[in-house]
């Protein structure tokens, strides 16, 4: 009678151990799937927000002040007044009103702050974007970790 508990929990033990398994591989796949949505989602606002910053300097001359204060969350208030007296949005060039924020995890919250760099490679890695604004390239970047994802991408080189 003990030989046929023994088997039974035996049987049950390993069903179980099975299940698990199955479970981290299925759960290991959806991070990886969510994983690489979410780079595809960052480099594309990337190219977004330069091709927008190029549009943008071809009409003003310059590019826009995304470090001002609020910018980030009002981008209508970098709008231009030309000579003419014609209004320049970046926000209407951009399509959007505020600029996106960059994923986070449990060490970086997600954010859409803009730093001034000159030198990407320096960013604090805290989220948000990296653009060199004072040195008057309209060069923008992700700000964050090489290690955010699993794919260790190098964000001050994107």
């Amino acid at each position: 009678m003990r030989n046929i508990r023994y088997r039974k929990l035996i049987k049950w033990g390993i069903n179980i151990g099975i299940v698990l398994v199955v479970l981290k591989f299925i759960l290991i796949t959806v991070d990886e799937i969510t994983q690489s949505s979410k780079i595809e989602e960052i480099l594309g606002e990337t190219r977004n927000l330069r091709i927008a910053l190029e549009k943008y300097y071809q009409l003003t001359g310059k590019y826009p002040e995304l470090t001002k204060k609020d910018a980030n969350t009002n981008l209508y208030i970098l709008d231009y007044v030309n000579e003419r007296g014609e209004t320049i949005s970046f926000a209407k060039i951009y399509g959007k009103k505020a600029l996106p924020k960059t994923y986070g995890n449990r060490y970086i919250s997600a954010s859409n702050k803009v730093y001034d760099v000159e030198d990407f490679s320096k960013g604090n890695k805290k989220g948000g974007w990296n653009y060199n604004f004072s040195g008057n390239t309209g060069e923008i970047h992700p700000n964050l970790p090489e290690n955010m994802y699993r794919e260790k991408i190098e964000w001050n080189r994107q």
